[in-house]
């Protein structure tokens, strides 16, 4: 059976307060049985020095006058309710406030009782040893008279003290159950409050698991709820943005990888049937071949970038001069430079040195002459600029040409972009060249920033830390 945190929440609270009120009652009964046990020890101790003052006026020729005293205990007792007994030292009952016959007649206290009554007096709620049939408030003080000991005892029933707790349990029973209607009440629209949140989050990442990202939490509170809201419309919107791209990129895989495979299967499928003659089949073998080389190409750039997202590439970090790296890189393109009639700048210097992993840097650098390569307008320029500062170390390859529209910057680093004029210019091209060097200089903690001036220049700038 399916339990909300709600549920166990109020349940919980309600327990504990449930609990709490127990606790309380508790004392509440115990502090008040000792109050009004002290108090009817109070009101017993001046009756009884009432009635120790009287029995030592109640003397006649040296003796205690008897009939009188036990006149003054029945006088003392029918205005309190408390019943006194006089004994001699050893619990011999002498003389008692009740109506003949009394119920000591032939009854002394035991030894054990007497025992107990010490110069301080006596206190307790008992049957003093069974010499009573139910339980009394009982008080004892000695006395002393004309040379000779006394023990006087004095009793209340303790039956009040069951109607006292009878009263006051039904007080405490009653005031509990107002305490915990209301508390009730309070508690479950107070928890209800707090949880509605939670039931909203719960919803919305059930819309979240159903693929529906539009959903977001409008929770107010600045409290452990409100972060949490805001967390979780936050990864709503990076997962919505992370979907669109897979989307975008199977999109576009798809459409890279057809555009090169129906080529080819044309081709083919033509040589074999014989639609395309012998003469012009190694025309079109070409062709098959450039799309072969187009979909390694490919293919080797969504692993590398496969494999940086995965961290599964190590940098081996060193320093060495990047010129002789640029050099190598021109000479790959020395051809279509030739064609272009293209004006190498910046390279006459002696040495730049940055620190990074020399490999995947010459992958950074050759990517980038590529792309210069490809868009420098014929009688351009290619030009390298250098600088550096405490920090970091920067290269920047600017190519003169076309440049690049304002919406096309903020776009040029996504996978398999390409601008209007690169789909006529390159369109072998897959559109990674520039998502693999943002990946590399990234995975090196640096920065590359793009710039440009349409129908003037465009330039790359990548910096590495030192």
């Amino acid at each position: 059976m399916h339990k909300s945190i709600f549920t166990e929440f109020f349940y919980l609270c309600t327990a504990v307060l449930f609990s709490a009120l127990i606790c309380a009652s508790a004392v509440i009964l115990v502090v008040s049985g000792e109050y009004y046990k002290n108090d009817k020890r109070r009101y017993l101790d001046g009756l009884m020095k009432t009635a120790i003052s009287e029995t030592a006026e109640c003397v006649s020729n040296g003796e205690l006058d008897i009939p009188l005293l036990k006149s003054v205990y029945g006088d003392i007792s029918e205005n309190s309710d408390i019943d006194f007994t006089l004994t001699d030292q050893n619990g011999a009952v002498l003389v008692c406030s009740e109506a003949s016959p009394c119920s000591h007649t032939d009854k002394n206290f035991s030894n054990e009782t007497v025992s107990k009554i010490t110069a301080d007096g006596f206190y307790e709620l008992s049957t003093l040893d069974n010499y009573y049939s139910e339980d009394y408030f009982n008080i004892a003080y000695p006395i002393s008279i004309r040379g000779k000991g006394y023990l006087l005892f004095g009793r209340l029933p303790a039956a009040s003290l069951t109607n006292y707790f009878k009263e006051l349990i039904l007080t405490v029973v009653l005031a509990a159950a107002v305490i915990m209607a209301v508390v009730f009440f309070i508690l479950y629209f107070y928890t209800n409050s707090i949880f509605a949140p939670v039931k909203e989050m719960t919803m919305a990442v059930r819309r979240f698991g159903e693929g529906d990202f539009s959903v977001k939490l409008n929770v107010t509170e600045e409290n452990e709820f409100g972060f949490l809201a805001n967390s979780i419309n936050e990864m709503a919107t990076s997962i919505a943005e992370t979907e669109e791209t897979r989307k975008s990129f199977i999109s576009n895989v798809s459409h890279e990888l057809k555009t090169p495979m129906t080529t080819i299967g044309g081709f083919i499928d033509g040589i074999l049937d014989g639609t395309i003659p012998p003469e012009q089949q190694e025309h079109y073998l070409k062709i098959v071949s450039m799309e072969i080389n187009r979909l390694a190409r490919l293919v080797r750039s969504m692993l590398n970038i496969s494999k940086y997202e995965a961290g599964e590439l190590d940098l081996t970090p060193e320093s060495f001069d990047i010129i002789p790296i640029i050099f190598r890189t021109l000479l790959n393109f020395e051809k279509r430079i030739d064609e272009k009639k293209v004006d190498i700048r910046g390279l006459d210097r002696d040495a730049f040195f940055v620190k990074a992993d020399k490999d995947l840097i010459q992958q950074v650098v050759y990517n980038l002459v590529e792309n210069a390569v490809k868009f420098v307008n014929k009688g351009g320029y290619i030009e390298f600029l250098f600088a550096e500062n405490e920090e970091s170390t920067s290269v920047t390859v600017r190519n003169s040409g076309e440049g690049l529209k304002e919406n096309e910057i903020s776009r040029v680093f996504e996978r398999f972009y390409k601008t209007d004029e690169s789909r006529g210019i390159d369109p072998g091209g897959v559109g990674l060249g520039l998502s693999i060097v943002r990946s590399l200089i990234k995975l090196h903690g640096g920065t590359i920033l793009v710039r440009s001036q349409y129908e003037q220049y465009v330039e790359f700038e990548f910096s590495l830390l030192k």
